[in-house]
């Protein structure tokens, strides 16, 4: 790779969303951009259905489809500098952003239409040779065949509906038109992949590799060296530096993914490869730092003093620069420091108890990965100096404790973790490989004891229902008896899925109950918000009346499965007043037409 020998600061400024280098067209793949590439499986299917159609006699179609910013254009651009029959226009032509027009004249679905005259209708039957690749968002295509000029587009039209292109499934349905449209989704695959053991990114993985391997080609690594080599003392105390060999470390890099899974999971946030290396500059590059030039960063670096260098390290910067990027702001809700721990609690403790603070920095952290902090900490001890201006210094120097224990610790430990999400990852590890065994739990007892005691324990396969307003001494109840509705599939080989859906559509029935197909029977797709509050309530909590208006859907789904309980034939009573309980039957016999109401 022949790129211009550069500092550490100026090549890690190609990694910003404001770069040039992440503006992304069909025409152009620079050297960096080849660097970086990392190769995912849907690049893969993609490379394989343009192979096919370039051997193919038949023209074909291939609609590559997804979300804003998930690398379409990116892999399309890699594609074309790797093949160069995809340049000549006589046998494909690549459009991208179809969302854009030709003329200022014509609307994107007009432009849509023109460029994909061919496959109408009308044009398939006198047979073309030209293969189109188009990179559209699923919601554009979807404007286009409900469009007037997608009436001229039926096939292509019937081609998305029958492969449920547009909806959150993934399907193997097969079409009378395979052999003229082809299909990528972007949205099915993910920038992670689900094991048994849990979530892992091997792609997040490659670009931390691209940036941080000490090898010849990496111009990231080479400029390390370079500035390393220019002035050693000024390197070592250089925040970009020390952050760099952080990151280098492969542990850090797993615990920087897991946050970057738990977000993508817990707070739904799409993340690009733009924003991915956006967010890899700035956890390294402070604040403070990222309008200078490699001089301005020497001579601000010969000034700094030990407390302005602490704050510029790597984890600080990932959990602490809330406005640097929506992932930041994302992380900042699953914070270490918002966790309590007994083993933690009792270093917080020593803390306070501590004559010597930086002691336990040595016991407990594996603080010779920070040479410079490890060797000026101890030299600058705030718990040597009571004066209260050293307060603040102090609290800040316990935050950082608590991220290092996050990231580095003397010994691995699990006071982070997450038993409901680690839960709720191999639950859908499960769900999407349709192993049915392992799902017991998550029918049995997660789902089904929320039904239960949604509204408040009942006992006894009650439920209590609404009727009229809410009251607080008068309630109803009715017996549901339900059972898990599954719809067997075979059971997925794969030990790793990379195309997968993130969350988990779950049926239950009334037993009993009679429906008329599987679209009648009552069904909730469960997210990981969603799956945390059910175990919540397993676990006792009422849901207030916000999460019921937050989670209305699960509501409804509850309401359906009430529907088709035995209410018209019996209701239960509850009279709570004084601290005692008193429970009535009202009951209909169908055969004497006759109501009784009885105390149980």
């Amino acid at each position: 790779m022949s790129l211009p020998s550069l500092n550490l600061i100026n090549i890690l400024k190609r990694c910003k969303q404001s770069s040039k280098e992440a503006v992304e067209n069909l025409e152009s793949f620079s050297d960096f951009k080849q660097y970086m590439h990392i190769q995912r499986p849907v690049e893969v299917e993609l490379e394989q259905q343009i192979n096919e159609a370039y051997t193919s006699e038949e023209a074909r179609l291939i609609l590559v489809c997804g979300g804003v910013g998930d690398g379409k254009s990116h892999i399309l651009s890699y594609l074309k500098n790797k093949h160069p029959f995809l340049n000549d226009e006589s046998l494909f032509y690549l459009h991208n952003d179809a969302t854009e027009s030709f003329s200022p004249k014509r609307t994107s679905i007009e432009t849509l239409a023109k460029v994909l005259q061919p496959f109408s209708d009308e044009e398939l039957q006198s047979g073309h040779t030209k293969n189109i690749v188009l990179a559209i968002n699923l919601g554009a295509l979807n404007n286009f065949i409900d469009s007037e000029e997608g009436k001229a587009f039926s096939r292509l039209k019937s081609y998305v509906y029958q492969k449920k292109i547009l909806e959150s499934v993934i399907a193997e349905d097969e079409s009378p038109d395979d052999h003229i449209f082809k299909y990528v989704n972007f949205s099915d695959y993910h920038m992670y992949q689900l094991t048994a053991d849990g979530p892992k990114s091997d792609y997040i993985k490659g670009i931390f590799r691209k940036i941080t391997q000490p090898t010849e080609n990496n111009p990231f690594y080479q400029a390390y060296l370079r500035d390393r080599t220019e002035d050693a003392e000024i390197a070592a105390q250089n925040p970009i530096m020390q952050n760099y060999e952080l990151l280098q470390h492969e542990d850090v890099q797993d615990k920087v993914i897991s946050l970057l899974i738990q977000v993508m999971v817990k707070e739904k946030l799409i993340i690009s490869t733009r924003a991915l290396l956006d967010f890899v500059y700035n956890l390294l590059v402070p604040s403070v730092l990222e309008n200078m030039s490699h001089k301005q960063i020497v001579d601000y670096v010969r000034e700094q003093d030990f407390q302005d260098y602490v704050a510029c390290l790597l984890p600080f910067l990932i959990f602490e620069k809330v406005d640097a990027s929506a992932i930041h702001q994302a992380i900042d809700h699953i914070n270490p420091t918002r966790m309590r721990t007994e083993k933690l609690d009792g270093y917080l403790i020593e803390f306070k108890s501590n004559r010597e603070g930086a002691g336990l920095f040595a016991n407990h952290i594996s603080i010779t990965r920070l040479p410079y902090f490890s060797r000026s900490l101890f030299q600058q001890s705030p718990w040597r100096n009571e004066d209260n201006k050293e307060q603040a210094y102090k609290q800040r120097l316990i935050k950082l404790f608590v991220y290092l224990y996050y990231f580095i610790p003397k010994e691995e430990h699990d006071s982070f973790s997450d038993k409901t999400y680690e839960q709720f990852m191999r639950n859908l590890f499960y769900w999407n490989k349709h192993e049915l065994r392992m799902l017991a739990r998550l029918y049995k007892e997660d789902i089904s004891e929320a039904i239960y005691k949604w509204n408040g324990e009942a006992n006894n396969d009650l439920v209590y229902v609404q009727v009229g307003q809410p009251q607080t001494q008068y309630y109803a109840l009715q017996k549901l008896e339900i059972e898990a509705h599954i719809e067997r599939a075979n059971t997925l080989p794969d030990t790793e899925l990379f195309k997968f859906l993130s969350m988990m559509t779950i049926r239950f029935r009334t037993k009993g109950a009679t429906y008329k197909d599987n679209s009648e029977i009552p069904a909730i797709d469960i997210d990981y918000s969603l799956y945390a509050l059910l175990i919540r309530i397993k676990q006792g909590y009422r849901p207030n009346k916000k999460d019921k208006f937050q989670y209305i859907k699960f509501v409804e789904f509850i309401d359906k499965l009430n529907n088709t309980g035995i209410q018209k034939n019996e209701m239960i009573f509850e009279s709570k007043q004084f601290g005692k309980s008193t429970r009535y039957r009202l009951q209909y016999d169908e055969i004497f037409d006759e109501y009784s109401f009885m105390e149980t």
